[in-house]
């Protein structure tokens, strides 16, 4: 067969024969740079990243100068964990193609998923120019600059690039879900509900897309089908923190402070330092009555959450109501002199 030929097979989804077509066309055609990379795209596909890598590095020995195979290679080494490895690839292959919008769009998301908030945006708007030069829009730039304006609060923005990203590619899983995000920031919660119910159509092992698909649902007032999210989670024991905090939230709507208490605990042991659950717990004990263990909740938050500034406030207020003027004034001096 000629390589077209195996190609289509390949594209037709018939992984196997295609595997075997290339593997054949490659004993006589050893050095052929085409078979090599597009054998180890195959393999990559199916999971079979190291010997992915192997033949991709043959490839780029024979041909460096090509910058869809550096591309490739950066991929597999992604999956393989080899970041670093992965970047320097991506790289070189923007140097021998600075319009390759992939490179552009990985690399950015690289640097967003390591807090390189400005060079993420910068490497995505680049990305972004070099799709316009082909009158075209791609998902995976879009979706970076929405995950961007996301970290930085910016939900309207988010939203805008996103619902464009969803639109060019509706089956992503990934894209589905910042949307998700991006209407629960903007407490358009019946839309983040759509968008989460397509992530876990399109991804059910995203135990991420299924909190925050109950956590839409119960800011709709549909308590019981949220409370049934959360539940299944901790049956499998995915996203406890989140799902322990959600059934706490759940049965404080419903008034069982005792019962939210204990979800609230539970969460806290697993994040000791999460203002949320501190301020929860310090919350249910204040309405049961007990203001001074609510007060050891927020005294102990504040000495060990980061978002100690969020807490101080409560605590001073009840500092005050315990007749503990000097304490509380100690607390708001220090929370006048953090801000």
């Amino acid at each position: 067969m000629i390589l077209e030929e195996i190609l289509q097979r390949h594209r037709d989804g018939d992984i196997a024969a295609a595997e075997r077509d290339y593997r054949d066309y490659l004993v006589d055609h050893a050095d052929d740079v085409d078979a090599l990379h597009l054998l180890g795209v195959l393999l990559h596909q199916r999971g079979d990243s190291a010997a992915a890598m192997e033949l991709l590095r043959r490839a780029v020995q024979i041909a460096p100068e090509v910058a869809r195979l550096h591309l490739s290679l950066g991929g597999v080494l992604m999956q393989l964990g080899q970041d670093e490895a992965a970047r320097g690839a991506f790289l070189r292959a923007l140097e021998l193609d600075p319009n390759l919008v992939e490179a552009h769009g990985v690399l950015g998301h690289l640097q967003l998923r390591d807090g390189e908030l400005e060079e993420a945006e910068n490497r995505f708007r680049i990305g972004r120019r070099a799709v316009d030069a082909f009158e075209n829009e791609d998902p995976l730039i879009l979706l970076g600059l929405g995950n961007v304006q996301l970290a930085r609060g910016d939900a309207v923005n988010a939203a805008k690039f996103l619902s464009r990203a969803a639109e060019l590619r509706p089956e992503d899983a990934a894209i589905q879900t910042a949307l998700g995000r991006a209407f629960f920031a903007q407490e358009a919660f019946a839309f983040a509900e759509q968008a989460f119910t397509n992530a876990v159509r399109l991804s059910p092992d995203s135990t991420f897309a299924w909190l925050f698909l109950a956590r839409a649902r119960m800011r709709q007032n549909k308590d019981e089908v949220a409370r049934d999210g959360f539940a299944a989670l901790l049956a499998e024991g995915k996203q406890q923190f989140g799902a322990n905090a959600g059934l706490g939230d759940i049965a404080r709507k419903l008034g069982q402070t005792v019962k939210a208490l204990k979800f609230y605990k539970r969460a806290l042991e697993l994040d000791p330092a999460h203002a949320g659950a501190i301020n929860a717990c310090a919350w249910c004990m204040e309405k049961l009555g007990d203001r001074e263990a609510a007060v050891r909740y927020l005294a102990d938050g504040v000495a060990h959450s980061p978002d100690a500034n969020t807490l101080r406030p409560q605590l001073a207020s009840l500092l005050d109501q315990l007749g503990r003027g000097d304490e509380a004034a100690q607390v708001r001096a220090e929370l006048a002199r953090t801000a």
